[in-house]
Formats: structure tokens, C-alpha cells, sequence
């Protein structure tokens, strides 16, 4: 009886609950006053059932502006049709119009070691800039954190796979709007 108590409250719980595609309604148009960015956070560990990343966005005051995580377990970024998913999320944020950095990626993990499991945690300090201009919606690029071997993160661009997923699960048809920007750190911070 209790059990069909749960599953009664979970279920009404998951029907209130909106999609990404429902809150945009076909459209990345962002709201008045606001700006969106766009960017895929995705990792990589020995054991995705164990390992969440997050990335901090910090405005131009060093202020945290906006932040996000990920479970490698239940996020997927799928793509377009046949492409192989990614483990992780396309993370959409609204921020006012300015100047901001994607100040940080971390990763929490675990590993199995000779007593038993190891929790990890890795920071990763990038600050990468970008800049919003009202009504805008740019698309940053992916973040990748890396907790396989030596743990790191990485910059590229995963356009095809995300304007993918922007189709097919955010259902939006045209992304003709969208402004392609990927993150680069600044020269003095390259290896």
C-alpha cells in the first residue's frame, strides 16, 4: 500500500514537471531584457554511474552569474538521428545582456581503489570569455571534463551534434538565429 502510495505522489510529481521543449514552445527567442547562451557540458569517466560535472558562469564582477550541472548517469546530449549520444547536458541560460566568463568546470567521480571506493573532485579554472547583446542567442561550444585518466577539461565545438539535440528534443525547427561563438581561453592561459 505504501509503495503504491509512492508511485502515486512520483507520478504526480513527473506530470507537473515542463520539458525543454515546452518552455521554449518552438523558439529561441529569448525574453525581453535577457540573452541566451547555449553551451554542452559533457564528461567522461571510467564509471558514469558515479560521476557528476557542473560549470560556473561569472559576469564581469566575478560574480557567479550562473551554474549548472550534470549527472553522467541520467543527462544525455543525443544529436541529431544516428549520431552516437554524449553523456552529459546542452545546458540553455538567460542571462542579461554583458560580459561574461564560463569561469569554471568541475568533476566529481569515484574510483574503486585497493579499500574500496575513492571519491574524487577535480576543479578546473578556464575562464573563457563571451559577450551577450540583448536578444541574442549564442552557442558557446561544448565543455568537456575529462575523469578517466588525467583529469582535464576541454574546449571544442560540437555544433552538429548540438544544434541536433536542439531539433530533435528542444523541437526547435529553425535555428537560423542561433550565433555560433565556441569558448577559447584566453592565449595566456593555453598550455
Amino acid at each position: 500500500m505504501l509503495r503504491s502510495a509512492l508511485l502515486c505522489f512520483a507520478f504526480a510529481l513527473l506530470t507537473g514537471c515542463s520539458t525543454m521543449a515546452d518552455r521554449l514552445k518552438g523558439s529561441l527567442t529569448p525574453p525581453p531584457g535577457q540573452a541566451y547562451a547555449i553551451v554542452s557540458l559533457t564528461g567522461k569517466a571510467f564509471d558514469p554511474d558515479r560521476a557528476t560535472i557542473g560549470l560556473t558562469v561569472s559576469d564581469a564582477g566575478g560574480r557567479a552569474a550562473a551554474q549548472d550541472i550534470a549527472s553522467l548517469i541520467t543527462d544525455t546530449v543525443f544529436g541529431e538521428e544516428g549520431m552516437s549520444p554524449a553523456e552529459g547536458k546542452l545546458v540553455l541560460m538567460a542571462l542579461p545582456p554583458g560580459d561574461y566568463l564560463v569561469s569554471g568546470a568541475w568533476g566529481h567521480w569515484a574510483e574503486d581503489g585497493v579499500f574500496g571506493s575513492n571519491l574524487q573532485m577535480r576543479q578546473f579554472r578556464l575562464n573563457a570569455p563571451f559577450h551577450l547583446d540583448e536578444g541574442e542567442t549564442i552557442y558557446l561550444g561544448q565543455v568537456q571534463v575529462e575523469m578517466s585518466f588525467l583529469p582535464e577539461v576541454k574546449l571544442s565545438d560540437e555544433q552538429r551534434r548540438d544544434f541536433g539535440h536542439m531539433r530533435r528534443v528542444w523541437k526547435i525547427k529553425d535555428l537560423s538565429q542561433v550565433k555560433i561563438r565556441p569558448l577559447a581561453l584566453p592565449a595566456a592561459a593555453r598550455p
